[in-house]
């Protein structure tokens, strides 16, 4: 798939687009995590 855009560039788009909605993903995730442990603790 990603062989296709190899040149114009929009393989490193779209990789970095992935990062940063992995990234952002992550960052939920983790919130998500934190906000469940405070709930059991009281």
């Amino acid at each position: 798939m990603f062989e296709l855009y190899t040149g114009s560039g929009a393989s490193l788009f779209i990789t970095i687009v992935a990062v940063i909605i992995g990234f952002a993903a992550a960052l939920g995730y983790v919130d998500f995590m934190k906000t469940k442990k405070e709930e059991k603790k009281d």
